[in-house]
């Protein structure tokens, strides 16, 4: 009962951490990379990604990386993957209104983060 509840609360994690790094993200490019609301809003960014990697993480230690967790690792890994990647193509569309280094940053962040869970897809399956 105890290790569902705790992937019930990492899902939940999962989904805030995806729900919080695509509504902030694209709030990001109108302004400028050195404004406090910037700041905060990419440490936001940051919580989130944190959120939605970590609810991977703890179901793969919770179940010693038995096969059905890593098929639903992988399912949030792409989910992961998708979401970041249309975050990051949006934010490096120009537009009237942003600022050119604000979309180089947040896109990169965007990408950077795409690597990470095509990254981790991959290893999920070779490392034993």
């Amino acid at each position: 009962m105890q290790s569902f509840l705790w992937v019930l609360i990492s899902i939940v994690a999962y989904v805030g951490g995806l729900i919080i790094f695509a509504r902030v993200t694209p709030r990001l490019l109108s302004h400028s990379f050195d404004e406090v609301f910037f700041m905060g809003g990419a440490a936001l960014d940051i919580l989130g990604a944190l959120l939605a990697f970590g609810a991977i993480v703890l179901t793969f230690a919770m179940f010693n990386g038995a096969f059905p967790v890593r098929v639903l690792n992988f399912l949030l890994l792409v989910g992961i993957l998708i979401v970041t990647l249309r975050t990051a193509v949006y934010c490096i569309r120009p537009r009237v209104g942003t600022t050119a280094v604000s979309r180089a940053l947040t896109g990169g962040y965007g990408f950077f983060l795409a690597a990470a869970s095509a990254f981790y897809i991959v290893q999920l399956f070779i490392s034993r």
